[in-house]
């Protein structure tokens, strides 16, 4: 299968790998990740899409890309943090000597293997099974709001389409609404107040 949004929102992180100064790996980014580790973290959407789709689960344990976000949102709750930082570093060590050709030669091999996809077959996630048209979405809104990170943290403008602007906003609408906190978000957007400090629905 294609997904134009996945395809574009890999293409827009993949661009902006291409703009890290050589001198700027080693940078701080995003909490207690350099540059490296949240590239390495980020390249994730691909190596999971590459690696969950060997798996055939029976059945999807999740229903929607939002309903994956909420589940994620209690297993992580429950992780060792250490644990979810060493993997974002560890991934950031995988990318190699050239972290560019590496996160090009994943985009496209990822793109390769979706191509004897369907939307509606089943594969792995670590809140178990779940439709492939469901599980890309997430992986766009990872690719998009960690390139903006990434862009932040170099000071590099940064251009996201307004098509996946808008694919990632209704996303994160529908996880506030099935995470309970749509009234917060709401008043928020409106106006009508501000959200907590540290608020996150991912």
């Amino acid at each position: 299968m294609r997904d134009a949004f996945y395809e574009e929102a890999g293409a827009l992180f993949v661009g902006l790998v291409a703009r890290v100064p050589d001198d700027a790996w080693h940078r701080p980014a995003l909490g207690v990740w350099d540059v490296r580790d949240l590239v390495g973290h980020t390249s994730r959407s691909f190596v999971t899409v590459l690696t969950y789709l060997d798996e055939r689960p029976a059945e999807a344990a999740v229903a929607s890309a939002s309903a994956y976000y909420v589940a994620t949102t209690a297993v992580l709750a429950s992780s060792d943090p250490d644990a979810i930082d060493e993997r974002a570093r560890a991934a950031g060590r995988a990318l190699g000597d050239d972290p560019l050709a590496a996160v090009r030669d994943l985009r496209e091999r990822t793109l390769a293997r979706l191509a004897d996809a369907e939307p509606d077959d089943l594969m792995a996630s670590i809140v178990g099974g779940i439709r492939v048209r469901d599980y890309l979405p997430t992986r766009v809104l990872e690719l998009v709001v960690h390139s903006r990170d990434l862009a932040r943290a170099l000071g590099l403008e940064l251009a996201v389409p307004t098509t996946l602007l808008r694919a990632v906003a209704l996303l994160a609408a529908e996880v506030a609404v099935d995470a309970g906190q749509a009234d917060v978000v709401l008043d928020a957007l409106l106006g009508r107040g501000t959200l907590p400090e540290g608020f996150s629905l991912v």
